[in-house]
């Protein structure tokens, strides 16, 4: 499932570029908008979503399964229950999110609860898992 390894790691030389932590996950779901927030993404991450039978490949594809979602569920909002960050292969981690969530779908109002497997490398997202109950999109 995995498939990582031609991830690009980040290139930029600002000492206070972002880097992708629990906490800045949160703020961004908290409330989430699509005008930012993706430059901790590579250029070549891979996602799983519940739905979706083959992985997104890029950043453009996965900020639009994000947007996706948002349109989808527009006040979709995600609060962090807990997470643990543990290393992985050398220059990465793995974060693990566990969240739960609430909006507006196609369907009506929705709660979910979910579980978010993110790798890093060099702070940067290069592939993010993700797992939530119910699917929000499969009821469109």
């Amino acid at each position: 499932m995995t498939d990582v390894q031609s991830a690009a790691p980040r290139t930029s030389a600002d000492p206070a570029a972002a880097t992708f932590s629990a906490e800045l996950w949160a703020a961004y779901w908290a409330a989430p908008v699509l005008s930012g927030g993706f430059d901790i993404l590579a250029d070549d991450i891979v996602g799983y979503w519940p739905e979706s039978l083959e992985p997104v490949r890029g950043k453009e594809a996965y900020t639009a399964k994000i947007a996706e979602l948002l349109t989808a569920a527009p006040d979709l909002r995600l609060q962090l229950v807990d997470s643990a960050t543990v290393p992985a292969a050398e220059g990465e981690q793995l974060v693990f999110l566990h969240y739960v969530g609430q909006g507006t779908g196609p369907a009506g109002p929705f709660e979910i609860r979910g579980l978010d497997r993110v790798r890093t490398r060099d702070g940067i997202v290069v592939e993010n898992v993700v797992r939530y109950e119910p699917a929000i999109l499969a009821e469109r």
